[in-house]
């Protein structure tokens, strides 16, 4: 009876030594600086959202939160190096409906599934996207614009960051919406092929108001339409595809934190709360209303809500993928 006594104390000990430790080592993480993974190179709309985040995340987290550009085949490149990290909660990655939901069909071959090998943290902001052209581009609103595609398609390129990005994806919608084929033009981000459409190389691309925005109001883009129901605050003198004969032609691309398989729930947990103290940081907030940037709902800001609206979304671009037959270049 007494060693049955005995080994029972032991045991409540040994387990409230468990805890301890693991309250400790909560209290202590982060103690060293944290990776974000951006799987586009510098410059393009996802990594401008990164930065902005990642500032904010540094203060509320006491620890620098670094930004590791991570280019390469549409994302997956960056995408690949995010799951093969340790699950500690020292190394993100921020994704999008492109990087996350596309890919997920779009590559046969990959080396993760984002389904599995990776846990939501948050979504943290959904981007308008517009349609912005070369200066001297001749529509404005999404009718004219159709109807300059519709006439003048075999002679037009727009532009991309690889095939599956999110910008990707906005051209080949217009081009299914509208009714046209105009040519694809991919690039390793963005911001490159922002730099052709300024430099009148390619005539347009489907953009994130994260980057558009300042090219806009400075006269060396063109914004043709916004793809949205209403016009933006932020650009208030660009149609909306809701003014047009194509209201229907909508599109907002949803970005979200991840963080690879294995991560602890409680470090899970302090990332979400520090997350969205970030995301409430009086500056965080000017930043992301001057681009344009809405917030989530508030269920699509937990853990539990993030895969959600990523499994939602992964179904719902899988036909689609199908359809247009595309594949990786």
């Amino acid at each position: 009876m007494f060693k049955q006594i005995k080994h029972k104390v032991v045991q409540f000990f040994c387990a409230v030594g468990l805890l301890s430790l693991s309250s400790l080592a909560l209290a202590a993480y982060p103690d060293r600086p944290l990776t974000l993974i951006v799987p586009f190179a510098a410059g393009g709309p996802t990594d401008v959202l990164a930065r902005v985040v990642a500032e904010s995340l540094s203060k509320a987290l006491g620890q620098p939160v670094i930004v590791e550009n991570t280019p390469g085949a549409g994302g997956t490149v960056g995408g690949t190096r995010a799951s093969r990290a340790p699950g500690d909660g020292y190394t993100m990655l921020i994704g999008n409906g492109g990087t996350l939901a596309v890919n997920a069909t779009l590559y046969k071959n990959l080396s993760y599934d984002v389904l599995k090998d990776f846990i939501p943290v948050a979504s943290i902001g959904d981007a308008p996207q517009i349609v912005s052209a070369r200066k001297d581009f001749p529509a404005s609103g999404l009718d004219e614009f159709a109807a300059y595609l519709k006439q003048n398609a075999p002679r037009l390129n727009f532009g991309a960051a690889g095939v599956g990005s999110g910008t990707w994806l906005g051209g080949q919608l217009i081009n299914v919406k509208l009714g046209v084929k105009v040519n694809g033009v991919n690039y390793r981000g963005a911001g490159q092929a922002v730099n052709d459409v300024m430099a009148g190389h390619i005539d347009y691309m489907v953009e994130s108001t994260t980057t558009a925005v300042k090219y806009v109001k400075s006269g060396m883009v063109k914004g043709v339409v916004v793809l949205r129901p209403k016009r933006i605050a932020a650009l208030p003198d660009v149609p909306a595809a809701g003014e047009s004969g194509f209201p229907d032609l909508l599109y907002d691309i949803w970005n979200m934190i991840l963080v690879p398989k294995g991560t602890p729930p409680d470090v899970l947990k302090k990332l979400n709360q520090s997350l969205l103290l970030a995301l409430q940081a009086p500056e965080l907030r000017a930043r992301f209303e001057a681009a344009g940037i809405e917030d989530p709902t508030p269920v699509q800001k937990t853990p539990e809500g993030a895969r959600a609206l990523l499994e939602s979304e992964v179904a719902r671009w899988r036909p689609v993928i199908i359809d247009l037959g595309a594949t990786p270049e």
